[in-house]
């Protein structure tokens, strides 16, 4: 029996991600004792990292799926290295006529409220016309028959398909002296700097789906960034510099 020798393997792992990560490993030495198919949760772009860090060092397979192409939330199916591939669980979405004043944290919460777990929801995506929540196949056929009402709305599903790409952004400019962390969520979230500072201090801010606490991190391109109660934003691009050296950069914002 193959038994997988724990210590220092987790040494790279955050505090906060040991759980989802020793999930993972548990999971592990099944499949290299038992020969089993198995998955995780949803896992963030973060967390995948992790995961794929640990897998990396055993002779097993993995694949990453989310439901769609480019997905945030993915799970990892995880299985013999004698098999080339694999039948896996499907991921499904529920397809919701959208109504006025709901976003994603109504969405969210709605479900959450029905006992679901978070790591059990993929990604949710808002259109103009639909919201598309992607689960796995045991979780559909509960929110199908138990999702009545989001916030004070009722819930209304179709048969709309999801496209990749209908998913759709607010793009908006700004000019900041500096690429900092606390420089560019000053002027985002319209705070001062000493308020954004202190929302970096709390753990609220997370760059990469990381929890960061460093209010001078430099940004790059493509950073993504969440700021618990404000939402996500994605740093898209520096446009130009200006004659006084400050920055114009593009912000998206998921509609």
């Amino acid at each position: 029996m193959v038994r997988i020798n724990r210590d220092n393997l987790f040494l790279h792992i955050p505090d906060d991600k040991l759980i989802t990560i020793k999930k993972v490993v548990d999971k592990i030495e099944v499949i290299l004792n038992k020969h089993e198919i198995l998955s995780t949760d949803f896992l963030n772009p973060y967390e995948i990292e992790l995961a794929k860090s640990i897998l990396n060092k055993f002779d097993i397979n993995y694949s990453v799926e989310g439901g769609y192409p480019h997905a945030e939330r993915n799970i990892i199916y995880m299985y013999p290295e004698h098999l080339s591939d694999i039948e896996k669980d499907k991921i499904n979405y529920l397809s919701i006529k959208k109504k006025e004043d709901i976003d994603h944290r109504d969405v969210l919460g709605s479900i959450l409220r029905l006992g679901i777990d978070r790591n059990k929801v993929g990604d949710i995506i808002i259109n103009d016309n639909n919201i598309f929540v992607f689960v796995k196949a045991e979780q559909f056929s509960f929110l199908r028959f138990n999702l009545n009402k989001i916030g004070r709305q009722n819930v209304d599903f179709t048969n709309d398909e999801f496209s990749y790409e209908d998913m759709e952004y607010i793009e908006k400019k700004y000019i900041v002296s500096s690429l900092r962390l606390d420089t560019v969520l000053s002027s985002v979230l319209k705070m001062s700097r000493s308020k954004t500072d202190i929302l970096i201090k709390s753990g609220r801010v997370q760059v990469n789906f990381k929890i960061e606490s460093k209010n001078s991190l430099q940004l790059n391109e493509g950073d993504i960034l969440s700021v618990r109660g404000s939402g996500r934003m994605i740093f898209q691009s520096i446009e130009n510099v200006t004659k006084k050296e400050n920055f114009v950069i593009n912000m998206k914002f998921p509609k």
